[in-house]
């Protein structure tokens, strides 16, 4: 599925932190959405994703036959910093209650969670309580979840943000696999997502009104 942004505009009373912006995500790759802080990289994702309303503009997904659709979280997989994992509960537990909000059966639930934890490479921590995991494989934890929701888009906002280099690594090569399941868009300033990432976006800071 595609993205389309046209004309992008956001404020928040005086500052303007998008203006005029547009881009086209393209299925199949992972696009990185980078920026310094207060950009508006995130306020993008947000909006890309049916949380956040422009001021202007379009946003709309495009499907391999031509129609379209305006956003909404429906179609969104959204991976957050630390991936708000319930620490009481195993991994697997984590993982299932995203499937079973996208209407699976519990057993058809229990299923999707422990392939989408053999995914990422969690097979062997499935019954660990969340509150036992790394920052690593929580963040691991997230993806799965998000995969278990057989979503067409997945949005991960700072995903490597608490990371390690070794974590980020390993989260920068999970990305590209699971771009042969969903369309994949980070927003990010890590280095190495950049450099990994098949397509860049550069979200620019606005100027702000009486700024130097």
């Amino acid at each position: 599925m595609f993205v389309d942004v046209r004309g992008a505009r956001k404020s928040f009373g005086d500052v303007v932190v998008l203006d005029n912006f547009s881009c086209t995500i393209e299925p199949g790759m992972v696009t990185a959405l980078v920026g310094p802080s207060g950009s508006g990289k995130s306020t993008l994702l947000a909006a890309m994703a049916g949380f956040q309303q422009l001021d202007s503009g379009q946003i709309t997904y495009r499907h391999a036959d031509g129609s379209v659709e305006p956003p909404t979280p429906q179609r969104i997989a959204w991976v957050s910093q630390g991936a708000n994992a319930l620490g009481a509960r195993t991994a697997l537990d984590n993982v299932m209650l995203s499937a079973l909000a996208a209407g699976a059966g519990l057993f058809a639930a229990s299923r999707s969670a422990e392939t989408q934890l053999e995914k990422v490479g969690l097979s062997d921590r499935m019954h660990t309580l969340a509150k036992h995991l790394s920052g690593g494989e929580l963040q691991r934890v997230g993806f799965a979840r998000a995969l278990a929701a057989a979503k067409p888009l997945i949005f991960a906002d700072e995903p490597t943000s608490s990371l390690d280099a070794a974590n980020t690594d390993q989260v920068a090569e999970l990305l590209h696999t699971l771009r042969e399941t969903a369309t994949i868009v980070v927003a990010t300033h890590d280095p190495r997502l950049v450099e990994t990432a098949h397509a860049v976006v550069h979200v620019r800071r606005q100027h702000v009104p009486g700024a130097a």
